[in-house]
């Protein structure tokens, strides 16, 4: 069991990569995060320090160099504006560890992942002002290509903007290893295309390919390709001359490029190269982005520069699509964030080595930016923790509510909510689906009615606890998040809504969840796995005590053959889950090289589903030695019933599909 758990749980770090592009909840991760990683912790009532330079940057220079040693990471820059000034821009660290590089506000590139999309949208709303777009319509009007119509509703911008067109997950080739492996944007959008698993407009599931899509519109409605628009319609005229969507880099800016780590005493990475540029492909400096935060805290315009119009800008960052009304929601890509005061929005980036934050307070004209250029070696990069400090001093909570819940009502609401829940954002027509299942969790009541969540841990690494304050709406206990349910046309909850709004929980029946399925499997390669590991030992015992086991030797070719199939059940699971481990290590491992490999693993498991057709036949014909002995028969029993568990998982799962996507 524990051996397929952990060989199975490597198949997670696929959906986890996916999810460095996002913004990130703890969950291009399964429950993997795109906003930030880390929720802000609780805000104390106090006198709150008044934020000037003269503040702000002891208090920085206290916190983050002492994350960088204690997470192991080389290097991080922070940008603050304030008022329509440059409040702070500082870099620490280093871009280059073992040269000791240090990193420069002004001059080193980083590489803030999905905050790249919120470059796409403004200029998805240039052309939306221009008229040349527009977001009601269907997208397809637009294209050169087609897009099933899965629905009746069409996708519109609007919905591709917002995360509801009802995409499923895709991975491969969201990063490639070269520039020789990057494809035309229309290429990669025709070839990757998923399938819309919900209607568009109903439910949330955040999705790069739906950004990818949205910057080809940008193309296609502006007559110039995406990178160039970006330049010129966006970049060059805020002044981000240290900024660009190019890969590779331009000469120029090639040597300010900071190097990208999992952890900082280990050698650095290859410059990452996004196939789905819209979705993340920026690179930039800290000032740079000061600019960026600058025009949209001051409706549009940098310096006499405008960027949009200041109606457009509010339409932006006003809410255009709400889970529940009482929890955080979306506006055009920016996503409202946990904060009791005063209203934060923002997007969170992650490639697979930097990890980045945007916040823009438009009631403070306050935008605060942060990247690291390590994964570290703690989960959520420390920019969670870098707001929740930021916030307590700055904007410290007012007191709590009184919440009245009848004791009595949150007992039973408890009740009704405990199940097993799994994210809307996931692959469901391709073997990612195993993803989806290893990424489910558990929502557990306790006597009182008090919630809490697998997976969802406060920064002490302890479950969050959540108390009911209305009906089927959570507060989290000591902190500023807010999770909701939701009913069914029946009164079963079927939903929970968490923070950010990028993805809902969807309730999965008994037969479906992990709870389940897991035990089932495991239990059936856990029993297979004993089987070849003993199987020597008792070829051997028996040869000692020359006992052998059949007469026939057409019996002892069906024993012969129903082991081998048992290893073949492991090694259908175990060795793929090794490779796919290895995709932080060779990001080429989740685009087209793979393809072979992945023909040959389906050859191999149609082969296996043969082989467990002989496990059936050795059980029957087992049976009926009585001279086996009852265990040995028994045995033989259940290893048939596992073959066939084994099976219906490797079909129900998409584990021997012919298909080619992921």
């Amino acid at each position: 069991m524990q051996k397929f758990v952990s060989g199975v749980a490597a198949i997670v770090a696929m959906a986890a990569i996916a999810r460095a592009q996002g913004p990130a909840p703890s969950p291009l991760v399964p429950q993997v995060s795109p906003a930030p990683a880390e929720s802000p912790a609780p805000l104390q009532p106090t006198v709150p320090a008044v934020l000037t330079k003269a503040d702000l940057e002891p208090f920085l220079d206290a916190l983050i160099p002492s994350q960088l040693r204690n997470r192991n990471i080389a290097g991080a820059v922070v940008a603050i504006v304030k008022d329509g000034q440059v409040l702070l821009a500082k870099g620490y660290g280093y871009a280059d560890f073992a040269a000791k590089k240090p990193v420069l506000a002004d001059q080193t590139l980083f590489r803030p992942g999905s905050i790249s999309k919120l470059f796409t949208t403004t200029a998805v709303m240039q052309l939306v002002e221009q008229g040349k777009l527009d977001l009601d319509g269907d997208v397809s009007e637009y294209l050169d290509f087609a897009i099933p119509k899965t629905y009746p509703e069409p996708v519109t911008l609007r919905r591709l903007l917002t995360h509801t067109a009802g995409f499923e997950e895709t991975l491969k080739n969201l990063f490639v290893p070269s520039e020789d492996a990057m494809k035309p944007l229309r290429d990669y959008l025709v070839a990757t295309m998923p399938v819309r698993i919900f209607p568009p407009g109903k439910v949330v599931s955040y999705s790069n390919y739906g950004f990818a899509l949205a910057g080809y519109l940008v193309e296609r409605a502006s007559g110039e390709k995406f990178e160039r628009y970006i330049d010129n319609h966006i970049l060059k005229p805020l002044g981000m001359l240290n900024s660009t969507f190019d890969q590779p880099l331009p000469a120029p800016l090639q040597s300010k490029m900071s190097q990208g780590y999992l952890i900082a005493t280990k050698k650095p990475r290859d410059f990452e190269f996004v196939q789905a540029a819209p979705a993340g492909s920026l690179s930039t400096t800290a000032t740079d982005m000061t600019r960026f935060m600058l025009a949209f805290l001051q409706g549009g315009i940098a310096d006499g520069v405008t960027i949009l119009k200041p109606q457009t800008v509010r339409l932006m960052e006003s809410r255009q699509f709400e889970l529940h009304p009482a929890l955080n929601g979306l506006g055009f890509n920016f996503m409202e964030y946990s904060t009791d005061s005063p209203r934060i929005i923002g997007h969170g980036g992650d490639t697979l080595y930097f990890h980045s934050d945007m916040w823009l307070c438009p009631e403070a004209r306050l935008g605060f930016f942060i990247s690291y250029n390590s994964a570290g070696s703690k989960s959520g990069g420390g920019r969670g923790e870098v707001m929740r400090a930021f916030s307590n001093r700055y904007f410290p909570a007012p007191p709590e509510p009184k919440i009245e819940i009848h004791p009595d009502a949150a007992k039973m609401d408890g009740r009704s909510v405990s199940g097993v829940y799994e994210g809307t954002r996931r692959g469901e027509t391709n073997f990612l689906k195993i993803a989806a299942l290893l990424g489910q969790f558990s929502v557990r009541s306790n006597a009182d009615g008090v919630l809490t969540i697998e997976g969802m841990k406060n920064q002490r690494n302890e479950l969050k606890q959540w108390r009911e304050m209305a009906p089927l709406v959570y507060g989290e206990i000591d902190g500023p998040e807010k999770i909701a349910f939701r009913r069914d046309v029946s009164g079963t909850v079927s939903e929970m809504l968490p923070f950010p709004a990028i993805y809902e929980g969807q309730r999965v029946s008994w037969y479906a969840s992990k709870v389940f399925l897991q035990p089932l499997i495991g239990g059936s390669l856990l029993l297979a796995l004993l089987t070849v590991v003993l199987w020597p030992v008792a070829v051997l015992v028996r040869k000692r005590y020359q006992r052998p086991l059949f007469v026939h030797r057409s019996d002892r070719l069906l024993y012969f053959v129903s082991r081998i199939v048992c290893l073949g059940e492991i090694l259908f699971i175990v060795v793929p889950a090794i490779v796919f481990s290895r995709a932080l290590e060779n990001i080429g491992l989740l685009g087209d090289g793979i393809d072979p490999w992945l023909r040959i693993f389906r050859v191999f498991g149609w082969l296996t589903m043969v082989g467990v057709l002989l496990l059936v036949i050795a059980a029957v014909r087992f049976t009926r030695l009585t001279e086996l002995g009852h265990w040995f028969r028994i045995h033989a029993i259940l290893l048939a019933m596992g073959g066939m568990a084994f099976g219906w998982f490797c079909w129900q799962y998409h584990l021997l599909d012919p298909s080619l996507k992921f």
